[in-house]
This record gives structure tokens, sequence and C-alpha cells, in this order.
């Protein structure tokens, strides 16, 4: 790749509207001279400041990276929680596009690499087509089907999914964030299709086909790897290979990560962008999304 860009600061703030004029908002890390640009797509629940360590360590790698908010999540939420209309399909169909094309409008003429969270990875096949995606990172992204989960966890979901969401939504019109959630706070529309995507085998597919979405997946040819830790109670090998297969036309493979191997301790469902694994895990993603661009200096 050459000499590494030189970075400094904590990112600039940075707001954008959707198709369906939502204002989104977060923070563009920036080196100085970017060979290529990044957008993050957070897991359910987390808010781009999660992801500030990471993004840094990319900005100091040469990305331009975006960090992001969906709407009705942290830097995002501009109303009330139970008086906001936000879907999770709004957050594929809509919020993931308008990242990925602000960060593009932003430097032009670089190539484009995708993070997906989690969630994030699920919904990576909707960043448009004729943007310049380069290569698609999945970090501890999965089916989310709760019966391929790890116990107990995969109790605790089914428990989340048919008493406490329902009754929560049902005395309050949200699920907040507290003991029985830690993650933020969301609508009931988020909630609502996030428990359909987690308790269907089929997770999220039966809704795009219902929606005319899937050819998205179909049609979504980039490289994909995906990084799961031997720990992770939500995405375990199966659930990752089930995801990939989605991506069907795609070059995909999975690297279990080991805790044993990188010797940081627990790792879990979030582990893999906490600042422990700076040293030991992250050079393993950005030497991976650069490999053309270090071919293509050879």
């Amino acid at each position: 790749m050459g000499e590494v860009p030189a970075f400094e600061g904590e990112g600039c703030e940075s707001a954008f509207k959707t198709s369906d004029d939502r204002l989104l908002r977060g923070r563009i890390f920036e080196p100085a001279k970017p060979h290529a640009v990044m957008i993050i797509n957070p897991a359910t629940g987390y808010p781009a400041r999660f992801y500030r360590s990471f993004a840094e360590a990319a900005a100091q790698r040469g990305w331009a990276v975006l960090a992001f908010d969906y709407r009705s999540q942290g830097w995002s939420q501009d109303r009330l929680l139970h008086a906001d209309p936000a879907t999770m399909m709004d957050w594929a169909v809509k919020d993931i596009p308008a990242a990925a094309r602000h960060i593009c409008a932003r430097f032009p003429d670089l190539p484009l690499d995708v993070v997906g969270h989690s969630v994030g990875g699920q919904f990576a096949a909707f960043v448009p087509g004729d943007l310049p995606v380069r290569r698609v990172a999945l970090l501890s992204a999965s089916s989310g089907y709760w019966g391929k989960q790890t116990a107990p966890l995969k109790y605790l979901a089914w428990l989340f999914w048919r008493v406490i969401g329902p009754a929560q939504l049902a005395t309050i019109g949200f699920i907040p964030k507290g003991p029985l959630w830690p993650g933020e706070s969301l609508p009931a529309g988020v909630w609502k299709d996030w428990r359909d995507f987690g308790v269907n085998r089929n997770g999220f597919l039966d809704r795009f086909a219902k929606a005319g979405l899937l050819s998205r997946y179909q049609e979504f040819t980039k490289p994909i790897r995906a990084w799961t830790p031997d720990d992770d109670p939500i995405a375990n090998p199966d659930t990752v290979r089930w995801l990939l297969e989605c991506y069907s036309a795609a070059p995909g493979e999975l690297t279990l990560v080991r805790r044993s191997d990188l010797a940081r301790g627990a790792i879990g469902h979030d582990g893999l962008f906490r600042p422990k694994m700076a040293d030991v895990f992250w050079p393993q993603v950005f030497e991976w999304l650069s490999a053309d661009a270090r071919r293509a200096v050879a």
C-alpha cells in the first residue's frame, strides 16, 4: 500500500439524508490521503460510538471511515421512540444505501469496503450496486435464528421474543435499554422486524422475498470474508455459513477466531470490535480488505 497516511483527531461530525428524508448522523474518520473508504454497518442496539476505536485504527491504515447510526439509534435518534415508525427493513433498504452513497460522494473515485457487525452484515447486500464496492468483512454476522444459537442464550432469546418484548411494547410502546436489554432502546417496528427474523428458520429471507428484494443477495458478487469467535453464542459456524450461503454469487469464506490464539480472554458477540483486538485481530481484517490494492502495487 505504500506510505501509511497520517491520521489525527477524533473524527468529524457528518449528517446525511435517506431516500425518505430521515436525517442520519455519524462521524467520519479521515486520514490526510485516503486510499479507500469504509462504512461500518452497526449491530442491533450498538451505537456508532462503539466502533470508534476500530474506525480510528482503519483511518490510521488509510481508510476514510464513516461510523453512523441507523434511524432511531444513537446520534440519529430524533424523536420519541414510542412514536418512531422506524423498522429494521428501513435500516437495510434506506439507511445503509444512504450511508454508502454519503461516504462515496465525500471521497469520489475511491474503492468502498464494507464492514458489517451482526445485522450490519446481514444487510450488506443493500449497498448500492453502482458504488465501487471492493470487499465485505463480516464480523460476528450470522442468521440470527434463535434455535441455532448456543445455550443458555438461545432460551433467553426465546423469552425476549415471546414474553419480555411483547410486555414492554404493551406497557411503554418500545424496548428500553436496561437490565433486560443492554443495547440502545428500540422502537416497536425495529423490534418486531428483529423478532420476526429471529424466530424464523429462514431469517430475513422470507421478508425480503415478499418485498421482491432477494435479488440483492443473489446478484451480489463481491468477495466476502466472515470472522466469528469460537465463543460467540449467536454467530457460530453453522449460522455464519447460513448467511454466507445467502450471498450465493459472492466468493465467501469463514474464519473461526480462536480465543487461545489471540490470548485476550473472552470475545463473545461484540469482542472483535473492542480495543483489546487492535494488535492481535484487526490487522487481519485490514490486510484482507486491502489485498487487491497490494497486489496492484506489486
